[in-house]
């Protein structure tokens, strides 16, 4: 295994917190819909950022990307 894949796997780790963080302020029932709206882009660029991750692991394995 390539040694920077565990290093990948600990920022995707870092990264699903963070966004564990951000659906549970979005369960907050006072929320404006403003802040629901932040917070769903925040969601998707948090998405955007794990898929480029999860491509850099399978390059590093020797796998394409789907």
């Amino acid at each position: 295994m390539s040694g920077n894949v565990p290093r990948l796997f600990a920022d995707i780790t870092a990264l699903l917190e963070d966004m564990h963080a951000v659906a549970v302020e979005g369960q907050r029932r006072d929320n404006a819909p403003d802040m629901q709206s932040a917070l769903v882009g925040l969601l998707q660029s948090r998405v955007a950022t794990l898929d480029a991750s999860l491509a850099k692991i399978s390059l590093k394995l020797g796998g394409g990307h789907d």
